[in-house]
């Protein structure tokens, strides 16, 4: 697999006001750079999951779901699914980021949720507004 690209942190038209592209449109531009993988990874939801796993199987190219979680601290946080464990997890955190947080337009995850919901879950620190960049940003690099 020496040289294949997955982008594992990609917005669809889910992602209100970041996205776009449909699931389809994503897959069809993955396929034609040449990508093994695509990662769905839209922002505190996956309601383009369901179909963007479908379509990704049927034109042959590995489907990654996932989704950008938005942390009560404003940071984002990016989660893969690894299996069905982790899909669980993941629907799980989203629904407390929604039930918890008390509003549907700005869903909020507390992070000291995520240890009990981790298993299955692949967390990436890479978003510009994750909290990992955004000390780097500030100079805080302790």
């Amino acid at each position: 697999m020496t040289g294949q690209y997955a982008e594992l942190h990609c917005h669809s038209c889910f992602s209100l006001r970041e996205g776009a592209s449909t699931p389809r449109e994503l897959i069809e531009r993955a396929m034609s750079l040449g990508y093994h993988a695509l990662a769905l990874t839209d922002h505190d939801n996956v309601y383009g999951a369901m179909e963007f796993s479908r379509q990704a199987t049927e034109q042959g190219l590995k489907a990654i779901s996932g989704a950008e979680i938005t942390l009560t601290s404003g940071h984002h946080l990016t989660l893969l699914v690894r299996d069905s464990t982790g899909w669980s997890n993941l629907c799980q955190l989203l629904t407390h980021a929604y039930l918890d947080w008390n509003t549907k337009d700005d869903p909020r995850l507390d992070p000291a949720l995520l240890p009990q919901h981790s298993a299955g879950l692949i967390a990436l620190s890479g978003c510009r507004q994750g909290e990992i960049p955004a000390l780097l940003m500030a100079d805080a690099e302790e």
